[in-house]
């Protein structure tokens, strides 16, 4: 992927990644002009494909939650598929060895991380080859303001926040203690 379209660099200006569930969230992204990252979670791919095959979505970013989308597997021939037929930008999983064969097929590669304790995202990063990670998601996202110091002390990363956001003012607290983005999925706090 090239770096004027990763999701770092495309952070820098509107700092809201919008998550889509939905064809009617979609008719609403297609309204909007500021933010140029999209992530597709929770919901059916096929509901997204006339969308993701149409050359008008050329200026998204498109990253798929392969975890949580329904009707694409994890596995190397669907994540190929997604690169060389869908041109999607990359992938957020929880599981790093997707994420590594995501890296593979040229995507892009978010790993994303659930704060329960530092303990515990200090010995998920102990299991992980930092290469094949691009970014990290940390959820609850509204955590993220109490943890801060410790996040941004053993992360080797950059990272977005996301999970249970309902407030501008979240998001603003979200950015302030590091995250480079924020990933929403309530429409009415995309503008």
């Amino acid at each position: 992927m090239s770096t004027e379209h990763s999701i770092v660099n495309l952070l820098t200006g509107y700092r809201v990644v919008l998550m889509v569930e939905n064809q009617a969230q979609l008719l609403r992204v297609a309204r909007m002009a500021r933010s140029h990252v999209l992530l597709f979670s929770h919901g059916n791919l096929f509901d997204f494909l006339p969308w993701l095959q149409q050359s008008s979505r050329d200026a998204y970013a498109v990253y798929i939650d392969i975890d949580h989308m329904n009707g694409v597997h994890a596995d190397a021939t669907a994540l190929r598929y997604l690169a060389e037929q869908l041109h999607v930008a990359g992938i957020v999983s929880t599981n790093p060895q997707i994420l590594a064969t995501a890296k593979t097929f040229g995507l892009e590669t978010i790993l994303q991380l659930f704060a329960a304790d530092s303990m515990g995202l200090e010995s998920m990063l102990e299991t992980i080859d930092p290469a094949t990670i691009d970014l990290f998601s940390i959820s609850p996202g509204l955590v993220i303001p109490y943890i801060s110091a410790s996040i941004t002390r053993i992360l080797p990363h950059k990272f977005i926040g996301s999970g249970l956001i309902s407030t501008e003012q979240q998001i603003q607290a979200i950015l302030r203690a590091g995250a480079i983005g924020v990933a929403v999925r309530q429409s009415d706090l995309w503008s």
